[in-house]
């Protein structure tokens, strides 16, 4: 009896990011941007950064350096308008508190069009967070979209 084969499964591409290499960075190495460090295999704040490490520019700086976004995130409404520094506060401190344990993950820019605040982030999580955050907050509508294929997320809030 010949082998069955499955066509039930799901199997998902590999989702090519330009701004990681597949070959590892030196071990240790300190961006000459931000002074985050790679060691044993991931970015992290480290304080004293280890003698020797070698320079590079991590991927975050990167995708900043070329305005290369991984997550847009539009917030409005009237309520944002009564709000704005407050929803503004909330922005930075999750950005802060992410920073902390993904240091990849950083707001790009943060811009006002037609009275809606639209945010630019290095990648998704941190899209994906303020937009929870947000909606966490202050209620309102959310919409988080990931396009097939893509690592990238496009976040919709909403409070009039």
């Amino acid at each position: 009896m010949g082998k069955s084969i499955r066509k039930d499964r799901l199997i998902k591409e590999y989702i090519h990011d330009p701004y990681f290499t597949k070959e590892k960075y030196p071990d240790p190495s300190v961006c000459k941007k931000c002074g985050v460090v790679f060691h044993d295999g991931i970015f992290e704040w480290i304080e004293p950064v280890p003698k020797h490490a070698e320079s590079i520019i991590c991927p975050a700086c990167r995708r900043i350096e070329d305005r290369y976004e991984g997550g847009y995130v539009v917030l409005e409404g009237d309520f944002l308008k009564n709000h704005k520094d407050e929803v503004l506060n909330l922005i930075r401190n999750t950005e802060e508190e992410e920073m902390g344990y993904r240091p990849l993950e950083r707001i790009i820019d943060i811009k006002e069009e037609d009275g809606k605040i639209v945010i630019t982030t290095t990648y998704e999580h941190l899209a994906r967070r303020i937009g929870e955050a947000v909606h966490r907050a202050y209620k309102g509508d959310l919409i988080i979209q990931y396009p097939e294929g893509w690592k990238y997320a496009r976040v919709h809030w909403i409070r009039n």
